[in-house]
């Protein structure tokens, strides 16, 4: 398994990528483009101020060139180039007066001068650029790069070519400069980023190391809350969370005590009986009687319904149920499953009524829909206390075939109503009657009416009983 990096280190070595790409792009800003950058701004200052000149010169006449000496000396001196204009008759050039000294433009040798207006000329936009070393007449005859923009303009009646230069300033000592200070810039990030690791390390990764050890016990449903307060929603949400479901394993744990509890007492009671009348039969033989054998029987269900209502709600955990639906009429299912509880009517003076009507047409698994029809009628066996009557009711109504399970016992307190879809909930730890009470039946008939989208419910009132019903789309007969 590769071996996972800290928190504090993998923050630290982000921040290290990312000062290392800044510094590389400074780098290559400063040390790489800086020359051919300032070379293109020498050149777009060049050529503003051209066009500015142009523009000047077609606005007026040039019979006077002192009403543009001004202009070009300010032009010169905020743009630190040189000016110089000159007059084409018949393509000879002769210098005007007006002028700025110390020009380099003034030491240009005259075939250079007459090579750059002649190329202006010729060009479609009368406008020539000469970029590099252009031979200027100096004592030691040295070559100095600059950059000439040359431009052909009108200006009433007279020919003007007009040309600006900059010249090319060697940066070496400046790029020199620049990289030094690219070693104490690198030296004050790293020391920067040594201490934003820590003060990181410090409000994030701390904290998530504290609750990191102590949800490590959380298996066992224990929980210690950390202390460290952070300013980060996130850090704050997750402990959070994780006290939530601390909370949640120790509801969990004690719903599984409660389960096993439930269905040792569920099993224990069969068995006892079966094992019981089975040795007394054996032990005494005139005791094999029908009466018996019934009990051993009955014993014999009520352990297999245990069984199946605990695997039904394995699979529905797993979603390994699927249902199979057809279209039956609801009153013939109410009909056929009631009669199974005669046997209570006749032994224990239960007084059941079933109000059916017709069209109750539904689709659905008919084997799903009688569990829960059978859950809530030994549900309401199970809590009908002495007022031993339950009213079974079918109704149609606004497309919608509506079953309810009423009973006339104890009745459900308003805060434990919710609870009673959920799984191993009782209302009363202790069993009333020996019927199935694992706590896991009314959470399997949630499952089943959730699958088939189905409305369920339950309303109750303290000492007159309670309600459970639930109601599936009708079907229209064909």
């Amino acid at each position: 398994m590769k071996k996972q990096i800290k928190l504090q280190w993998k923050i630290g070595s982000y921040l290290l990528i990312f000062a290392v790409i800044v510094i590389a792009v400074i780098y290559v800003f400063q040390s790489m483009l800086l020359q051919p950058m300032y070379e293109q701004s020498r050149r777009e200052s060049v050529s503003v101020v051209s066009d500015s000149l142009k523009t000047l010169l077609e606005s007026g006449d040039f019979d006077d060139p002192e009403d543009y000496s001004e202009e070009l000396m300010m032009s010169s001196a905020q743009n630190d180039v040189c000016i110089q204009i000159f007059e084409v008759d018949d393509y000879s050039w002769r210098q005007t007066d007006v002028n700025n000294g110390g020009c380099a433009l003034f030491r240009l040798r005259p075939d250079e001068i007459r090579t750059q207006i002649r190329k202006a000329a010729e060009s479609k936009d009368k406008r020539y650029f000469s970029d590099g070393e252009v031979n200027i007449k100096t004592p030691e005859n040295a070559n100095f790069r600059n950059i000439i923009c040359t431009q052909i303009v009108e200006s009433d009646d007279d020919l003007l070519a007009v040309m600006v230069t900059a010249g090319i300033t060697p940066i070496n000592a400046t790029t020199g400069t620049l990289r030094t200070q690219m070693l104490y810039i690198m030296l004050i990030m790293f020391v920067l980023i040594l201490g934003l690791t820590l003060i990181l390390n410090r409000r994030i990764a701390r904290p998530i190391r504290n609750i990191t050890e102590n949800a490590k016990e959380l298996s066992h449903g224990e929980y210690a809350e950390s202390r460290d307060h952070t300013a980060y929603a996130e850090v704050d949400e997750l402990n959070s969370t994780l006290v939530q479901a601390a909370m949640d394993i120790r509801k969990a744990d004690k719903a599984r005590n409660d389960l096993i509890a439930n269905v040792s007492h569920d099993l224990r009671t069969p068995l006892t009986m079966i094992s019981g009348y089975g040795e007394m039969m054996i032990d005494l033989p005139e005791e094999k009687n029908d009466e018996n054998l019934r009990v051993i029987v009955d014993e014999s269900r009520r352990l297999n319904a245990l069984v199946n209502d605990l695997l039904d709600l394995s699979k529905m955990e797993e979603n390994r149920i699927e249902l199979s639906p057809t279209v039956f009429d609801m009153k013939d299912l109410i009909e056929e499953q009631i009669r199974k509880y005669d046997v209570y009517r006749l032994q224990e003076g239960f007084e059941i009524t079933a109000e059916t009507t017709e069209g109750g047409l539904v689709s659905a698994d008919r084997g799903r829909i009688e569990q829960v029809f059978n859950n809530f009628m030994t549900n309401a066996i199970h809590y009908s206390g002495d007022v031993r009557r339950i009213t079974v009711t079918e109704t149609v109504r606004d497309g919608k075939v509506r079953v309810s399970v009423q009973d006339c016992g104890e009745g459900i307190a308003r805060e434990d109503l919710p609870k009673v879809w959920d799984r191993y909930f009782k209302v009363d730890k202790t069993h009333v009657r020996p019927v199935n009470g694992s706590g896991i039946g009314l959470s399997i008939c949630r499952r089943i009416l959730e699958m088939h989208h189905a409305g369920y419910g339950a309303e109750s009132e303290v000492g007159k009983g309670s309600e459970f019903w639930f109601e599936l789309p009708q079907q229209k007969q064909h």
